[in-house]
């Protein structure tokens, strides 16, 4: 059974649906969150939820001392996040796996549009299984997707890109622990209606980001300007080389964007004071000509495995739809 509500006044205490499976629930009238989760409490069959809260966020209102359970819900998506942030923490979800929280997730204070700040509180986590053990990360200026074996994690910054790729994009997201991330997938480019933003990287940012990635073995960049990845996967530091545990490397874009040089002395200094990459992989979206071609080549004597095609990668495709959460 499904219930879609939209706008539409309604005391949540009338109604009772054992046997409901799927909510669409919009409104502006406000709701305390007692009222909501007792409402949810009533629907034990719930396995899709989607709330949009269209007024101002309510003061914290403190967990309860005992929470309500859904044991069969396994997707939620709360729109206007800041709004309902307080809802996980009177809820337990152990069978939910996907989660899409929409708002803002950029700095303590409201930016510049006025866009309202969306915090998850610490005490929160240990209840959102989906929210723990994080080993893969796929991050765009727009959005960003957690993932690990409890499932999928979005967090979309609506309205709103950043304008930067650096350690604070991730540091944003605490308290959830995104240090044990294995997998790290990252776009230039993200969309919003007619809107098109371009992420401005840097050879600081980026450092930043492996200096709090630690862990990260498998690294894709898509459309991108690689120049400032390369220059500093391959800056020698007092304590080795960043991200020491890098097995496999794939980029993927346009011809212009492949700094093939900086790519060659990374892949040359990672060889010399440390160990060489296992696997690079050069997918270009057209033919880049027979000189790029042969440059690209010379990476083979300081690389374990080199492999580069022209074309759609199926596989880089897969992640990117994956990982949309529109």
């Amino acid at each position: 059974m499904s219930l879609s509500l939209h706008y539409i006044p309604i005391d949540l205490h009338d109604f009772d649906f054992p046997i409901l499976t799927r909510l669409n629930f919009e409104t502006e009238v406000i709701i305390s969150v007692q009222d909501l989760t007792s409402f949810f409490g009533r629907c034990p069959s719930l396995e899709f939820i989607q709330i949009c809260l269209s007024y101002p966020p309510q003061s914290h209102t403190p967990p309860p001392r005992r929470r309500v359970c859904l044991a069969a819900l396994q997707e939620l998506i709360l729109d206007q996040t800041a709004c309902a942030i307080d809802l996980f923490d009177h809820l337990i979800l152990p069978k939910c796996t996907r989660v899409i929280l929409r708002g803002i997730f950029v700095d303590e204070t409201p930016d510049r549009h006025g866009s309202l700040v969306a915090r998850i509180h610490p005490s929160s986590i240990d209840h959102l299984p989906v929210m723990r053990e994080i080993t893969k990360a796929v991050a765009t200026a727009a959005w960003c997707s957690l993932s690990g074996p409890n499932g999928k994690l979005t967090l979309s910054c609506c309205n709103v890109a950043r304008e930067k790729f650096d350690a604070d994009f991730f540091a944003s997201f605490s308290p959830i622990s995104v240090s044990q991330i294995r997998e790290l997938w990252v776009g230039q480019k993200a969309y919003w209606g007619n809107k098109d933003w371009t992420w401005r990287q840097t050879a600081a940012g980026v450092h930043g980001v492996f200096g709090v990635l630690t862990k990260v073995e498998d690294l894709t960049i898509v459309n991108c300007q690689t120049g400032p990845f390369f220059v500093s996967l391959g800056a020698t530091v007092e304590d080795g080389v960043l991200l020491p545990g890098l097995r496999r490397l794939t980029v993927y874009g346009k011809s212009g964007n492949l700094d093939v040089p900086a790519l060659t002395r990374c892949a040359k200094a990672r060889k010399e004071h440390f160990r060489p990459l296992g696997e690079v992989t050069v997918v270009w979206e057209k033919d880049p000509g027979a000189d790029v071609m042969q440059e690209v080549e010379s990476l083979r004597e300081f690389v374990g495995e080199l492999v580069y095609c022209i074309g759609e990668d199926p596989e880089l495709v897969r992640k990117g739809r994956e990982c949309s959460c529109w």
